[in-house]
Protein backbone atom coordinates (compact mmCIF):
# COMPACT_ATOMS: atom_id res chain seq x y z
CA UNK A 1 0.00 0.00 0.00
CA UNK A 2 1.48 3.35 -0.97
CA UNK A 3 1.65 6.15 1.58
CA UNK A 4 0.43 9.66 0.85
CA UNK A 5 0.00 11.06 4.35
CA UNK A 6 2.86 12.09 6.63
CA UNK A 7 2.87 10.76 10.16
CA UNK A 8 5.48 12.17 12.47
CA UNK A 9 8.68 12.12 10.40
CA UNK A 10 7.57 9.30 8.16
CA UNK A 11 4.68 7.29 6.79
CA UNK A 12 5.54 3.62 7.41
CA UNK A 13 3.88 2.25 10.55
CA UNK A 14 4.49 -1.01 12.37
CA UNK A 15 1.88 -2.02 14.95
CA UNK A 16 2.58 -4.81 17.42
CA UNK A 17 -0.33 -6.67 18.98
CA UNK A 18 -2.75 -5.47 16.30
CA UNK A 19 -5.25 -8.23 17.08
CA UNK A 20 -6.25 -6.52 20.33
CA UNK A 21 -8.83 -3.91 21.26
CA UNK A 22 -6.85 -0.82 20.23
CA UNK A 23 -5.46 -2.61 17.20
CA UNK A 24 -8.94 -3.09 15.78
CA UNK A 25 -9.05 0.64 14.94
CA UNK A 26 -5.59 0.93 13.40
CA UNK A 27 -6.57 0.31 9.77
CA UNK A 28 -9.34 2.91 9.94
CA UNK A 29 -7.37 5.64 11.70
CA UNK A 30 -4.24 5.14 9.58
CA UNK A 31 -5.94 4.31 6.28
CA UNK A 32 -3.65 6.58 4.28
CA UNK A 33 -0.38 5.14 5.53
CA UNK A 34 1.82 2.18 4.68
CA UNK A 35 0.79 -0.10 7.51
CA UNK A 36 2.20 -3.35 8.88
CA UNK A 37 0.33 -5.15 11.65
CA UNK A 38 1.51 -8.13 13.65
CA UNK A 39 -0.51 -11.00 15.12
CA UNK A 40 -3.28 -10.90 12.53
CA UNK A 41 -4.46 -13.67 10.25
CA UNK A 42 -5.85 -11.28 7.64
CA UNK A 43 -4.02 -11.04 4.35
CA UNK A 44 -2.53 -7.64 5.23
CA UNK A 45 -1.02 -8.84 8.51
CA UNK A 46 2.65 -9.85 8.75
CA UNK A 47 2.26 -12.82 11.04
CA UNK A 48 2.81 -13.36 14.72
CA UNK A 49 5.55 -11.51 16.57
CA UNK A 50 6.66 -12.58 20.05
CA UNK A 51 7.96 -9.29 21.46
CA UNK A 52 9.73 -11.27 24.19
CA UNK A 53 12.09 -12.55 21.47
CA UNK A 54 14.62 -9.77 20.85
CA UNK A 55 15.98 -11.32 17.65
CA UNK A 56 12.47 -11.74 16.22
CA UNK A 57 11.71 -8.09 16.93
CA UNK A 58 14.95 -7.01 15.25
CA UNK A 59 14.23 -9.16 12.19
CA UNK A 60 10.75 -7.65 11.85
CA UNK A 61 12.12 -4.13 12.19
CA UNK A 62 14.77 -4.85 9.54
CA UNK A 63 12.09 -6.21 7.22
CA UNK A 64 9.59 -3.38 7.66
CA UNK A 65 11.91 -0.44 8.43
CA UNK A 66 9.09 1.63 9.96
CA UNK A 67 9.24 5.32 10.74
CA UNK A 68 6.89 4.83 13.71
CA UNK A 69 6.13 1.80 15.88
CA UNK A 70 2.92 1.53 17.88
CA UNK A 71 3.71 -0.99 20.60
CA UNK A 72 0.31 -2.39 21.59
CA UNK A 73 1.35 -5.99 22.34
CA UNK A 74 0.97 -6.69 26.06
CA UNK A 75 -0.40 -9.07 28.64
CA UNK A 76 -3.47 -7.16 29.85
CA UNK A 77 -4.92 -9.82 32.14
CA UNK A 78 -4.18 -8.14 35.48
CA UNK A 79 -4.92 -11.21 37.59
CA UNK A 80 -2.86 -13.51 35.39
CA UNK A 81 0.06 -11.11 35.76
CA UNK A 82 -0.29 -11.28 39.54
CA UNK A 83 -0.27 -15.09 39.48
CA UNK A 84 2.54 -15.34 36.92
CA UNK A 85 4.90 -12.39 37.48
CA UNK A 86 7.66 -13.88 35.31
CA UNK A 87 5.26 -13.90 32.39
CA UNK A 88 4.19 -10.33 33.17
CA UNK A 89 7.73 -8.95 33.26
CA UNK A 90 8.88 -10.90 30.22
CA UNK A 91 5.96 -9.68 28.15
CA UNK A 92 5.25 -6.18 29.42
CA UNK A 93 8.73 -5.09 30.52
CA UNK A 94 11.28 -7.00 28.44
CA UNK A 95 8.94 -6.87 25.46
CA UNK A 96 8.97 -3.08 25.71
CA UNK A 97 12.76 -3.14 26.02
CA UNK A 98 13.14 -5.22 22.87
CA UNK A 99 10.91 -2.89 20.87
CA UNK A 100 12.69 0.19 22.26
CA UNK A 101 16.10 -1.21 21.33
CA UNK A 102 14.87 -2.02 17.82
CA UNK A 103 13.52 1.52 17.45
CA UNK A 104 16.83 2.90 18.68
CA UNK A 105 18.75 0.87 16.10
CA UNK A 106 16.49 1.90 13.23
CA UNK A 107 15.90 5.50 14.37
CA UNK A 108 12.15 4.98 14.61
CA UNK A 109 9.69 6.80 16.82
CA UNK A 110 7.96 4.66 19.44
CA UNK A 111 4.44 4.92 20.82
CA UNK A 112 4.16 2.80 23.97
CA UNK A 113 0.69 2.30 25.43
CA UNK A 114 0.83 2.06 29.22
CA UNK A 115 -1.77 2.32 31.98
CA UNK A 116 -3.18 4.88 34.40
CA UNK A 117 -3.16 2.03 36.90
CA UNK A 118 0.47 2.83 37.85
CA UNK A 119 -0.75 4.86 40.85
CA UNK A 120 -1.70 3.59 44.31
CA UNK A 121 -5.17 5.18 44.23
CA UNK A 122 -4.79 7.30 47.37
CA UNK A 123 -5.27 10.65 45.61
CA UNK A 124 -8.77 12.14 45.76
CA UNK A 125 -8.37 14.06 42.48
CA UNK A 126 -7.61 12.52 39.07
CA UNK A 127 -3.95 11.72 38.53
CA UNK A 128 -1.84 13.78 36.15
CA UNK A 129 1.46 13.10 34.41
CA UNK A 130 3.21 14.99 37.22
CA UNK A 131 2.10 12.64 40.00
CA UNK A 132 4.54 10.04 41.29
CA UNK A 133 3.64 6.46 40.23
CA UNK A 134 3.29 3.93 43.03
CA UNK A 135 1.95 0.74 41.41
CA UNK A 136 0.41 -1.90 43.67
CA UNK A 137 -0.09 -4.77 41.20
CA UNK A 138 2.43 -6.81 39.23
CA UNK A 139 0.76 -5.74 35.99
CA UNK A 140 1.14 -2.05 36.79
CA UNK A 141 4.71 -2.54 38.03
CA UNK A 142 5.66 -4.34 34.82
CA UNK A 143 4.11 -1.63 32.65
CA UNK A 144 5.87 1.11 34.64
CA UNK A 145 9.21 -0.64 34.23
CA UNK A 146 8.45 -0.78 30.52
CA UNK A 147 7.95 3.00 30.57
CA UNK A 148 11.36 3.48 32.17
CA UNK A 149 13.09 1.32 29.58
CA UNK A 150 11.41 3.16 26.71
CA UNK A 151 12.53 6.48 28.20
CA UNK A 152 16.09 5.17 28.59
CA UNK A 153 16.65 3.53 25.23
CA UNK A 154 14.37 5.37 22.80
CA UNK A 155 14.48 9.17 23.21
CA UNK A 156 11.98 9.67 20.38
CA UNK A 157 9.04 8.22 22.28
CA UNK A 158 5.45 8.90 23.24
CA UNK A 159 4.39 7.03 26.37
CA UNK A 160 0.60 7.01 26.51
CA UNK A 161 -1.25 6.02 29.67
CA UNK A 162 -4.80 4.89 29.01
CA UNK A 163 -7.58 4.25 31.50
CA UNK A 164 -10.32 1.61 31.61
CA UNK A 165 -10.23 0.63 27.97
CA UNK A 166 -13.32 -0.18 25.95
CA UNK A 167 -13.88 -0.73 22.23
CA UNK A 168 -13.12 -3.38 19.66
CA UNK A 169 -16.67 -4.61 19.02
CA UNK A 170 -16.52 -8.42 18.92
CA UNK A 171 -12.97 -8.26 20.33
CA UNK A 172 -14.33 -6.55 23.45
CA UNK A 173 -14.05 -9.19 26.17
CA UNK A 174 -13.72 -6.66 28.98
CA UNK A 175 -16.27 -4.96 31.23
CA UNK A 176 -18.23 -2.93 28.68
CA UNK A 177 -18.49 -5.87 26.29
CA UNK A 178 -19.67 -8.20 29.04
CA UNK A 179 -22.26 -5.82 30.48
CA UNK A 180 -23.64 -5.10 27.01
CA UNK A 181 -23.91 -8.83 26.33
CA UNK A 182 -25.66 -9.44 29.66
CA UNK A 183 -28.17 -6.66 29.00
CA UNK A 184 -28.88 -7.98 25.52
CA UNK A 185 -29.48 -11.42 27.07
CA UNK A 186 -32.17 -9.75 29.22
CA UNK A 187 -30.64 -10.86 32.49
CA UNK A 188 -32.76 -9.80 35.43
CA UNK A 189 -29.87 -8.48 37.51
CA UNK A 190 -26.23 -7.48 37.13
CA UNK A 191 -23.93 -6.70 40.04
CA UNK A 192 -21.31 -3.99 39.46
CA UNK A 193 -18.62 -2.61 41.75
CA UNK A 194 -19.15 0.94 43.01
CA UNK A 195 -16.18 1.46 45.38
CA UNK A 196 -13.44 1.83 42.73
CA UNK A 197 -13.23 4.69 40.24
CA UNK A 198 -11.41 5.20 36.97
CA UNK A 199 -11.43 7.01 33.66
CA UNK A 200 -12.96 5.03 30.77
CA UNK A 201 -11.00 5.27 27.52
CA UNK A 202 -12.54 4.56 24.12
CA UNK A 203 -9.84 2.84 22.10
CA UNK A 204 -10.74 4.66 18.88
CA UNK A 205 -10.63 8.08 20.59
CA UNK A 206 -7.27 7.21 22.11
CA UNK A 207 -5.77 6.25 18.76
CA UNK A 208 -7.06 9.38 17.02
CA UNK A 209 -5.69 11.68 19.72
CA UNK A 210 -2.33 9.89 19.72
CA UNK A 211 -2.17 10.20 15.93
CA UNK A 212 -2.45 13.97 16.32
CA UNK A 213 0.09 14.01 19.14
CA UNK A 214 2.72 12.14 17.15
CA UNK A 215 2.67 14.79 14.44
CA UNK A 216 3.98 17.42 16.88
CA UNK A 217 7.38 16.00 17.79
CA UNK A 218 6.58 16.73 21.45
CA UNK A 219 7.99 13.51 22.82
CA UNK A 220 7.29 12.39 26.37
CA UNK A 221 4.69 10.99 28.75
CA UNK A 222 0.98 11.66 28.30
CA UNK A 223 -2.30 10.60 29.84
CA UNK A 224 -4.91 10.00 27.15
CA UNK A 225 -8.30 9.21 28.69
CA UNK A 226 -11.88 10.25 28.08
CA UNK A 227 -12.88 13.06 30.39
CA UNK A 228 -14.61 12.37 33.67
CA UNK A 229 -14.34 9.66 36.30
CA UNK A 230 -16.82 7.01 37.37
CA UNK A 231 -17.24 3.58 38.91
CA UNK A 232 -17.93 0.32 37.11
CA UNK A 233 -21.45 0.61 38.48
CA UNK A 234 -21.87 4.01 36.81
CA UNK A 235 -20.74 2.54 33.49
CA UNK A 236 -23.12 -0.42 33.81
CA UNK A 237 -26.05 1.88 34.58
CA UNK A 238 -25.20 4.02 31.55
CA UNK A 239 -25.04 0.94 29.29
CA UNK A 240 -28.39 -0.37 30.50
CA UNK A 241 -30.00 3.00 29.88
CA UNK A 242 -28.49 3.33 26.42
CA UNK A 243 -29.81 -0.11 25.49
CA UNK A 244 -33.22 0.53 27.01
CA UNK A 245 -32.66 -2.57 29.12
CA UNK A 246 -34.84 -3.51 32.07
CA UNK A 247 -31.92 -5.36 33.69
CA UNK A 248 -31.47 -4.15 37.25
CA UNK A 249 -27.94 -2.89 38.00
CA UNK A 250 -27.01 -3.54 41.62
CA UNK A 251 -24.09 -1.70 43.28
CA UNK A 252 -21.77 -3.96 45.28
CA UNK A 253 -18.40 -3.65 46.98
CA UNK A 254 -15.30 -4.97 45.23
CA UNK A 255 -14.94 -7.59 47.97
CA UNK A 256 -17.83 -9.39 46.26
CA UNK A 257 -15.46 -10.27 43.42
CA UNK A 258 -12.17 -11.52 44.92
CA UNK A 259 -9.24 -11.10 42.52
CA UNK A 260 -5.63 -12.21 42.51
CA UNK A 261 -4.36 -8.69 41.89
CA UNK A 262 -5.07 -5.68 44.11
CA UNK A 263 -6.83 -2.76 42.44
CA UNK A 264 -6.24 0.85 43.48
CA UNK A 265 -9.22 2.71 44.89
CA UNK A 266 -8.82 5.25 42.12
CA UNK A 267 -7.39 4.98 38.62
CA UNK A 268 -9.02 8.26 37.63
CA UNK A 269 -6.71 10.29 35.41
CA UNK A 270 -6.68 13.57 33.54
CA UNK A 271 -5.11 14.24 30.16
CA UNK A 272 -3.42 17.20 31.79
CA UNK A 273 -0.50 17.76 29.42
CA UNK A 274 -2.84 17.61 26.44
CA UNK A 275 -4.99 20.22 28.20
CA UNK A 276 -1.98 22.47 28.78
CA UNK A 277 -0.95 22.13 25.13
CA UNK A 278 -4.47 22.79 23.87
CA UNK A 279 -4.47 19.37 22.18
CA UNK A 280 -7.01 17.41 24.18
CA UNK A 281 -9.51 15.96 21.72
CA UNK A 282 -10.85 13.38 24.17
CA UNK A 283 -14.59 13.77 24.71
CA UNK A 284 -16.54 12.76 27.82
CA UNK A 285 -16.69 9.06 28.60
CA UNK A 286 -20.50 9.22 28.39
CA UNK A 287 -20.44 10.62 24.86
CA UNK A 288 -17.85 8.08 23.71
CA UNK A 289 -19.74 5.22 25.32
CA UNK A 290 -23.00 6.35 23.71
CA UNK A 291 -21.44 6.11 20.26
CA UNK A 292 -19.75 2.80 20.95
CA UNK A 293 -22.76 1.01 22.43
CA UNK A 294 -24.74 1.53 19.22
CA UNK A 295 -21.87 -0.01 17.24
CA UNK A 296 -21.40 -2.85 19.72
CA UNK A 297 -25.11 -3.64 19.90
CA UNK A 298 -25.29 -4.00 16.13
CA UNK A 299 -22.11 -6.13 16.07
CA UNK A 300 -23.40 -8.48 18.77
CA UNK A 301 -26.73 -8.82 16.99
CA UNK A 302 -25.06 -10.22 13.86
CA UNK A 303 -25.42 -13.99 13.42
CA UNK A 304 -21.68 -14.41 12.68
CA UNK A 305 -18.73 -12.74 14.47
CA UNK A 306 -17.12 -9.91 12.48
CA UNK A 307 -13.59 -11.21 13.13
CA UNK A 308 -14.08 -14.93 13.58
CA UNK A 309 -10.62 -15.59 12.15
CA UNK A 310 -8.86 -13.50 14.75
CA UNK A 311 -10.85 -14.22 17.89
Amino acid sequence: MSANVAHGRGSVLLVTGAAGMVGSYVSGVFSGLELYRTDLRESDGIGELDVRDCSAVMVTMERVRPHVVYHLAAETDVDLCEREPDHAYRTNTLGALNVALACQRHNAELVYVSTAGVFDGAKSEPYTEFDEPRPISVYAKAKLEGEKLVQTFCPRHYIVRAGWMFGGKDRDKKFVGKITQFCMEHRSEIQAVDDKVGSPTYAEDLLKNVQTLTQTGLYGLYHVVNTGACSRYDVAVEIAQLLGSETRIVPVESAMFPCSAPRPRSEAARSYKLDLLGMNQMRSWQEALREYIVILRDALARPEPLHAATS
